[in-house]
């Protein structure tokens, strides 16, 4: 007599992913740190504690609805962004926002070698917009899949249904 055949499993269906919200933030400030300090961590692979961060202060054009449209967005250089440390990463993000003040917050982190070029489109006033895209605000948070800073904004730039109405 032959085995008995296996049951056969069914899979499950995955629920669709939502299509992304864009996150579309005039800027209308900024500010620059930076601090260097000695690394007082018991086993430092650096003596040295080095911070740098840009900090963007803005309107939040898109969407509309959220509990205030002030936002303050960190954008922090990071070593694990570097070409050859990110090929070994499965991220899931590009950074977050939160919604538990005002205003939203948001924290970035951008490859080491891209904050030298930002920070002087920076200080010559060409970088007008941020444009983010990721998930809804969720339990006041939201993951951000991506991010620009652009000088303008094109209808043509931003998806179907996104309107900017000012």
């Amino acid at each position: 007599m032959a085995a008995d055949p296996k049951p056969i499993r069914k899979k499950r269906k995955q629920r669709p992913r939502e299509p992304d919200v864009y996150y579309v933030v005039a800027i209308e400030g900024w500010d620059w740190g930076y601090s260097l300090s000695l690394n007082t961590e018991r086993q430092a692979a650096d003596p040295y504690h080095e911070f740098r961060h840009l900090q963007v202060r803005g309107r939040l054009l898109h969407p509309k609805g959220l509990r205030t449209e002030r936002i303050a967005l960190t954008f922090l250089p990071s070593r694990e962004l570097d070409p050859e440390t990110r090929k070994t990463q499965r991220p899931l993000g590009v950074g977050w926002l939160d919604g538990y003040g005002d205003p939203i917050t948001g924290l970035l982190p951008l490859p080491m070698d891209a904050l030298p070029p930002i920070l002087q489109m920076m200080i010559g006033e060409r970088f007008r917009f941020v444009v983010m895209h990721g998930t809804k605000f969720s339990h006041r948070r939201a993951a951000l899949h991506g991010f620009r800073m652009v000088m303008k904004i094109d209808k043509d730039d931003l998806p179907e249904g996104v309107e900017l109405l000012d």
